[in-house]
Formats: C-alpha cells, sequence, structure tokens
C-alpha cells in the first residue's frame, strides 16, 4: 500500500465513521409519566375524547370513543378496559374480543385511536413518532382514570407492546392482555431501518417511501392502512429498540394474558417473531400463577381476536375467560 494512503488511512475512516454515527435517525423517545390532567366526571371524559376527534379528518367507525357499561348512566365502573390497536390498525382490529371482556366484567370500554392512525391521508403516517405515538398514549390513560376505578388494558400487536411499557410505569393499571405483542419484527433487514441513515436506506432498497399492504379484502381498507410512510416504519423500529427490553419487563408484575397464533414452524405468524414473545412472556416478574400463555393454532393470522381476520375469534374468547375468571379475579 502507498506510504501516504497509509498515512491518511486512518483519518480518512474516522471521517466516514463519524459522517455514518450523525447521520439522519429518529429522534431518542422519552417515556414520561407526565398523564394530562384526568377529567373530573365519565362525562367530561367523554366530552373531552369528541372534541379531541372533532379536529381531524378520521376514517368511519376509526375514532377513538367509550362504549359504556350502562348506556343511559354514563357512570364511571369498577373496571375500565382500555383497547390499543396495533400499527396501522384500528379498534375494530379487537372486535368483538374486546367487548366481550368489558361484558363479562361489567366494564366501561375506552377504544382508542392512537396518534396519526385512522385518518384519511392519502399518505398516512408521515408525521409518526414515537414521542407523540407515547404522548397519545398517556392521554388515553387520563381518559380511562376517569371511567373506571381499576384499568385493564387490553392491545393487539404494537398496541400489546404499549400495555407492556404503560404497566411498567403505572400501577393503577391492575392487568394486561396482550394479543400478539410485537416485540420484534418478523423481518432480518428491519434492524437498519433506525440507524444511522437507514430511512434513506431502506428508501433506496425499495425504491419507495411507502410500504404497501397486498391484503385482498375489500374491508382492509376501512380499518387497516393500505399503505403508510415508510417514515413510522424507522420510529416504529426506534419503540421496539428502546422500549421492549428485559429490564422493561422485569418491572411488569401484573396478571398478565398472552394469546398468539402459532400451529408450527410453517405456520405462525409472521408479522411479529413469537420466539421473542415468549421470551418475553418469561421474563415478566408477575407471579408465576397469575400469567397465562396459550397459543391459538386455528387463528391463521397474526391479528387474532378480529372477526374479520381470525380462524378462532371462539378460542381466545375460551382462553380470555379463562383468564378472568380463574386469575384476574381470584387474585
Amino acid at each position: 500500500m502507498n506510504r501516504g494512503v497509509k498515512y491518511y488511512l486512518p483519518g480518512i475512516l474516522f471521517v466516514l465513521a463519524l459522517v455514518w454515527f450523525i447521520g439522519p435517525r429518529p429522534d431518542m423517545p422519552v417515556y414520561h409519566t407526565n398523564v394530562p390532567q384526568t377529567p373530573i366526571s365519565p362525562i367530561e371524559a367523554e366530552a373531552k375524547l369528541t372534541l379531541r376527534e372533532a379536529n381531524f379528518s378520521i376514517k368511519p367507525n376509526n375514532q377513538a370513543s367509550i362504549v359504556w357499561a350502562c348506556d343511559s348512566s354514563k357512570e364511571a365502573t369498577p373496571k375500565v378496559l382500555v383497547y390499543l390497536h396495533g400499527f396501522g390498525a384500528s379498534h375494530e382490529e379487537g372486535n368483538p374480543v374486546h367487548q366481550h371482556v368489558t361484558d363479562r366484567m361489567g366494564a366501561n370500554l375506552l377504544l382508542s385511536r392512537l396518534y396519526d392512525h385512522g385518518l384519511t391521508d392519502t399518505l398516512p403516517m408521515q408525521q409518526f413518532s414515537v414521542q407523540k405515538f407515547w404522548d397519545d398514549a398517556l392521554e388515553h390513560l387520563s381518559i380511562a382514570r376517569a371511567l373506571g376505578d381499576e384499568i385493564v388494558l387490553m392491545g393487539t400487536s404494537t398496541g400489546a407492546s404499549l400495555a407492556l411499557l404503560m404497566a411498567a410505569q403505572f400501577e393503577d393499571v391492575k392487568a394486561i392482555i396482550l394479543l400478539s405483542p410485537n416485540i420484534r419484527v418478523n423481518d432480518p433487514n428491519i434492524w437498519i431501518m433506525n440507524q444511522p441513515w437507514g430511512l434513506k436506506l431502506g428508501k433506496a432498497i425499495t425504491g419507495s417511501n411507502k410500504t404497501i399492504s397486498d391484503h385482498p379484502a375489500d374491508w382492509y381498507d376501512k380499518y387497516w392502512y393500505r399503505q403508510y410512510s415508510l417514515n413510522a416504519v424507522a420510529e416504529l423500529q426506534e419503540f421496539l429498540k428502546t422500549a421492549m427490553k428485559p429490564a422493561l419487563f422485569k418491572r411488569v408484575s401484573q396478571p398478565a394474558l398472552m394469546l398468539y397464533y402459532y400451529k408450527n414452524e410453517q405456520e405462525q405468524d409472521d408479522v411479529v417473531r413469537v420466539d421473542a414473545m415468549l421470551k418475553m412472556f418469561d421474563e415478566l416478574f408477575t407471579p408465576s400463577h397469575l400469567k397465562l400463555k396459550q397459543a391459538i393454532p386455528d387463528a391463521g393470522d397474526h391479528v387474532i381476536g378480529c372477526h374479520l381476520r381470525s380462524g378462532d375469534v371462539e378460542a381466545v374468547k375460551l382462553a380470555l375467560d379463562v383468564f378472568i375468571d380463574d386469575i384476574f379475579y381470584s387474585e
């Protein structure tokens, strides 16, 4: 090697490394616990939620809403269920199992619409960020506190990830129901998306600034985003890498139910990694007699609790009944 090249090579490598590490990447989120002020009554909570949703152009039946245990009185209930939908989805993905839980508990139900979801945008989620996603989850928590004395969180996929993060930080979360929790995305190349220059590399590799679903059903667009910005994928990966860690799982001690699609090595959830969710569940600090995990082998889909997508909603309901009756209420 030329002596001059040898002399300058360390400096060149240093500059290249510096350019790499200072490259654009998602902002580091802060998972603070500054929950907005709780409305003084259930009626005020409903008014606050209605006013909030009126500020957005929302797809029909995607808006955040409250399903009252008793619609004529609209009073707080001993328990309130908060349903947290998945990434790019809506609360329809939990229908009918979220209503099944609240019917069994006699609880109010808060159906979420998380930040940048359920909108009529041509290319949704261009402005999505983990920080705003977390802040919005805390806004839902503040509303839930006005609807019931004890909070139960139920989430699908990334909504279940949010439930874990909230359970680790808030004592009034009394139980969590995790449907296909997203601990790691089932894609070996996803890791690059939240790295320096990751979004630009992702766009270069895919030749696009968006991700597109090829789901054939005509109802898909009503309740899920058919396409959304690749920026949101980078932010999602940042959320998983910064939040879904063993140190967080060890702070979760509430009763916990986890249901997931797994039949065999060939027939299993192809959206999120089953091995990662099983490892997470083992790491929860929840006592073993208050934890229940169960595969739903005939679900046939990542979304196991939805009448539109799951092949075995009844099995999900039965598992929920066992958890509610034999674990949650027997604690």
